[in-house]
């Protein structure tokens, strides 16, 4: 990959980065912290309903799907 495309990658994603991060600043604006409170403890339910955590090596975590017991990340962002 050349070295103008990447750049151009990067100004997309942070393009994309900065309109996600005003969108949620006009959200918390509109609808208030408590709102993003509810909905931030829903999602923790949805993903601890459906993940579980479980322990590797001395200092990570994977993210275990319950049902079919597929390791779906680690929880450092480490790769398989």
């Amino acid at each position: 990959m050349g070295k103008i495309v990447r750049n151009l990658q990067e100004r997309s994603n942070n393009k994309k980065r900065e309109a996600g991060r005003q969108g949620g600043l006009r959200t918390v604006a509109r609808y208030g912290i408590e709102h993003m409170r509810r909905i931030g403890k829903k999602g923790a339910e949805a993903f601890h309903s459906r993940y579980r955590l479980e322990p590797v090596r001395l200092n990570d975590f994977t993210i275990v799907h319950r049902e079919t017991g597929e390791v779906k990340a680690f929880l450092s962002g480490l790769l398989f």
